[in-house]
């Protein structure tokens, strides 16, 4: 039986306990190729690569709706996945997203096993096995994320893999959602399945799929259906491409996936010898660790240099005793996000166009922290890899062909709202109310708006659940979800505008509950080229209401917004505005939360926006009519809606005056800007201020 094409490269040969990061990450790279793969090359003839890569979009999508209808949690169900193909050795050939995020990840488990259990005659890799994992240092991202995956044999020979993979609410962690705020170490996080064989012959063994729903004691039912949800998902595909190996051989499906790789690495380099050469930097900042308020940099700095990216984290603050790390094959996977949906949007999906970006991760900063830091909220972390992306790339594509690609960074701040205990009817239930994260804004782009409300920055092709489908399914209801005013950046072109949901548990005592963030002070969705940032969020919590007493009067005055809610004040009860980062608290029959979502990046100078667009923004409410006075410096008629053109006109040749006379030349502004610094308290976990090098207690949890 063949199961190899070639000897195991040397940076595959480590034993499985002393895989390190940077071996990891090297694993995103395409494997050299062989003299087998070169041969069956050439079984593909003209024509063939156009037909057949359409043929396994097709099959890939199949297995991909297979499998959301299959499952049962929120974001599964919400199209937070992956259904990935893979080459014999492990390369990412293609996949149908869902997220870009999981596609890039799922292979490096798959390398796991190649390089730790082919030879190995206690497990091996065999036709009809089942493999499973979840476990971030083998190129997992954080527990809740599962996968399974599968070989593919034609004839005995190992031809290809094929993995699904998706968000999992619960892990056993010790807060509900398994991204607990209060994890000090990987102990603290639940479950984590290194990469393992959970079936053989077709069949998932029934005493494994028990010992991992044992580890989810709060909703076990949901872990059990969605197990199998993966496996059916997988298992479709590997179907799909064994018929298709009985079609045309198994040289041809291995040559055709080869050939995917090998495309997308040649168009990407191609791509990127057309931007500008160049040294770029940025920084970007969250304010959270989850269960405290705390100050914490991305530094990068990226090196582009004929067909080669490179970028250095140098400066990037220290690894720190909360769950809000991660390894440095999540921020390359977080990375590949907007890659791959913007600058490589019409490249295949695959791990080819990986190839051209190289990364210098330091050890010891918090994107590649040390094996027993938790690691559960490193997608929350990586918020900052979202935005520095798009603004680091921005200005090596901006006078290039690709220029339309550019865009603002997505809305990525939003709270993510985790909730556990047992529904309406009874059952346990462990979740993540995807309502919110699936409609965030898109960033401005470089000719147009960003969509209001586009999806799930992580998951560009996400939907929002059905409101009462929610509302069936959980243990609460929604008081109102919409729109947020006043809040994608303002610019030329306008960032989408976010969301905000209220709910009120309903038809239970009591509502387990948390919530993880990003950003409350300061923001991270950054605007581009003058363009304003996103607005940030807050948290709200009203306890002790009298919600269903009014609603049951028929009252009018039952809260449809936020700015409602604590404004008027119409609810009783009490009333807590704070930080949208909530360690794990129990709500109360009745009570309300509310949910902010973040916006999109603006882009370009807003006294170039069109005063038209503004008075549109107006009469649909995503622009206050002190934003369009203040900000667009635009004079509008109340009552009529007309625009004051030549009033318009002054008043922005005002504006740009007073700018003017605000500006410094920089000799002048570096010395009062250096000796700026935030409160001392703000930096406990920083690293020292300014160059974030481990000091004090940094230096001692990393």
């Amino acid at each position: 039986m063949q199961l190899a094409a070639q000897p195991t490269p040397e940076h595959l040969k480590v034993t499985p306990l002393d895989v390190t990061p940077s071996e990891v990450i090297r694993w995103t790279k395409p494997e050299p190729i062989s003299a087998l793969e070169e041969q069956c090359l050439g079984e593909l003839k003209p024509g063939d690569y156009e037909i057949y890569d359409e043929k396994l979009a097709n099959f890939l999508d199949e297995a991909r709706e297979i499998f959301i209808r299959s499952g049962v949690s929120g974001l599964l169900r919400s199209g937070d996945l992956i259904v990935s193909i893979y080459t014999a050795n492990g390369d990412l050939a293609s996949a149908s997203a869902g997220t870009y995020l999981h596609c890039v990840t799922a292979m490096l488990p798959i390398k796991f096993v190649l390089q730790s259990y082919l030879n190995d005659d206690t497990v091996g890799i065999r036709e009809g096995d089942i493999f499973y994992a979840n476990e971030a240092r083998y190129g997992g991202i954080h527990n809740p994320d599962q996968m399974a995956f599968m070989p593919v044999f034609h004839e005995g020979e190992l031809i290809a893999w094929t993995a699904a993979l998706a968000h999992q609410p619960e892990t056993g962690a010790v807060e509900p959602g398994g991204m607990p705020l209060s994890a000090r170490t990987r102990d603290d996080e639940g479950m984590k399945l290194t990469p393992f064989k959970i079936g053989e012959d077709y069949a998932i063994r029934k005493d494994l799929l028990d010992m991992i729903v044992n580890y989810i004691g709060r909703a076990p039912r949901m872990q059990a259906i969605d197990t199998r949800a993966r496996v059916t998902g997988a298992d479709r595909l590997r179907r799909r491409m064994q018929q298709l190996a009985a079609e045309r051989g198994g040289a041809f499906v291995r040559g055709m996936l080869r050939q995917l790789v090998i495309k997308a690495e040649t168009a990407a380099r191609q791509r990127v010898a057309k931007w500008n050469d160049g040294i770029y930097r940025t920084h970007v900042f969250c304010d959270t660790i989850g269960r405290e308020i705390a100050l914490k940099r991305a530094t990068v700095m990226a090196i582009k240099k004929g067909d080669q990216v490179t970028f250095d984290l140098t400066g990037t603050s220290p690894e720190n005793d909360s769950s809000y790390n991660c390894f440095p094959h999540v921020l390359a996977a977080h990375a590949a996000i907007i890659i791959y949906a913007y600058a490589f949007h019409d490249l295949p999906v695959s791990n080819g166009a990986l190839a051209v970006f190289d990364w210098i991760v330091p050890e010891g900063t918090f994107f590649n922290a040390s094996p027993d830091a938790a690691v559960s909220n490193g997608p929350l972390l990586n918020s900052l890899t979202l935005s520095f992306i798009p603004k680091i790339m921005a200005p090596m594509l901006y006078d290039s062909e690709y220029r339309d690609l550019v865009g603002a960074c997505n809305g990525n701040t939003t709270g993510v709202l985790v909730f556990g205990g047992r529904n309406q009817y009874g059952i346990p239930v462990a979740d993540v109310d995807a309502a919110p994260l699936n409609s965030e804004g898109q960033g401005a782009r470089a000719d147009m708006d960003g969509v209001d409300a586009y999806g799930f920055p992580w998951c560009h092709s996400g939907r929002a659940p059905d409101v009462e489908d929610t509302e069936t399914e959980y243990q609460f209801l929604r008081l109102f979800y919409r729109l947020r005013r006043d809040h994608g950046g303002f610019g030329t072109f306008r960032g989408g505008a976010g969301t905000e949901v209220g709910v009120a548990p309903r038809h239970v005592p009591s509502f387990p509950w948390l919530q993880g963030s990003r950003n409350c002070n300061i923001t991270c969705a950054l605007g581009l080229f003058g363009g304003y940032p996103a607005g940030s969020g807050f948290g709200i919590h009203v306890r002790g209401t009298n919600l269903w007493e009014k609603m049951a009067r028929g009252d009018d005055d039952i809260p449809a917004s936020s700015i409602d809610l604590v404004t008027k004040r119409a609810v009783a009860g009490e009333y807590l505005i704070e930080h949208p980062s909530r360690s794990k608290r129990v709500g109360m029959n009745g009570d309300i939360i509310a949910t902010l979502s973040g916006g999109g990046g603006g882009y370009g100078d807003v006294l170039k926006r069109d005063p038209g667009r503004v008075r549109e923004d107006l009469k649909s409410g995503l622009i206050s009519a002190w934003t369009a006075r203040h900000v667009y410096h635009v004079k509008i008629d109340a009552e009529t809606s007309e625009i004051d053109t030549e009033a318009t006109e002054r008043a922005r040749a005002a504006e740009k005056q007073a700018r003017l006379e605000r500006g410094k030349p920089w000799r002048e502004f570096m010395p009062g800007w250096s000796k700026l610094k935030p409160p001392q308290e703000a930096l406990a976990h920083f690293g020292s201020w300014p160059g974030g090098e481990p000091t004090g207690a940094a230096r001692e949890e990393s």
